[in-house]
């Protein structure tokens, strides 16, 4: 087998094709054999090609429809807000004692049940309108409050001045392009995160390219000679 090429799965999947030099948003640009007729970008994706994306995760043994469902269940889990907003003694200020839960759980389940940013309905979180940062203890009642995504509230944060700039999650990006694009080498999926946009420590690069290595072990993936790592 050609090296570079994730080996075929263990239904017969068609193997990733070697990668080679290629600009991730380049005319050049190839994405898995499987993925031929989908856009090289994932932003141009739609719903038809992320369907393709998870019938050949779920073609080549990465993961189960059990797996997939139960992951998404947890996440479409309401947030704990009895922890994050009833607990503080913030918002308890405004009610008479032992009213506070009470009022949160009335505000919980008045809400639309979708994240006010992107409208997704995964990993809701309670999130102040009017930052902490900006009006401090006075930002902690439930007239500020709403439900963000966990994506969607970190974003907002000063630390994170950088999320949002990509499509996807970093956790979600560093998979879509081992899978999508098959790098054969550490170099080559290094240049493509950055290339995707990514602007972390290389560690974290170096953390998921352990998937390659995980996947080469079954059989399912062919790492480079020449890789660096």
């Amino acid at each position: 087998m050609e090296k570079g090429r994730v080996a075929h799965g263990r239904n017969g999947a068609a193997p990733l094709p070697a990668y080679g030099e290629i600009d991730l948003f380049g005319s050049s640009d190839a994405n898995h054999t499987d993925f031929v007729d989908s856009p090289k970008i994932d932003r141009e994706w739609q719903e038809t090609d992320w369907q393709g994306l998870i019938t050949w995760m779920i073609s080549v043994g990465l993961v189960t429809y059990k797996e997939i469902g139960s992951l998404v269940l947890g996440h479409l889990n309401p947030s704990q807000v009895g922890t994050s907003i009833a607990s503080k003694k913030t918002f308890q200020a405004h009610y008479p004692p032992r009213q506070t839960m009470k009022a949160v759980l009335d505000w919980h389940k008045e809400q639309a049940g979708k994240c006010i940013g992107c409208g997704t309905r995964l990993e809701l979180q309670a999130d102040h309108i009017e930052t902490r940062e900006e009006y401090g203890d006075a930002a902690d009642r439930l007239d500020n409050m709403t439900l963000r995504c966990r994506r969607c509230n970190v974003i907002r944060r000063p630390s994170h001045r950088n999320g949002g700039l990509t499509f996807l999650t970093t956790e979600s990006a560093l998979m879509w392009i081992l899978f999508v694009k098959g790098p054969r080498t550490y170099q080559e999926y290094e240049r493509l995160c950055r290339a995707y946009g990514l602007t972390m420590a290389n560690i974290r690069f170096k953390e998921a390219w352990a998937m390659a290595h995980w996947l080469a072990r079954e059989g399912l993936y062919e790492i480079d000679e020449s890789s660096s790592f």
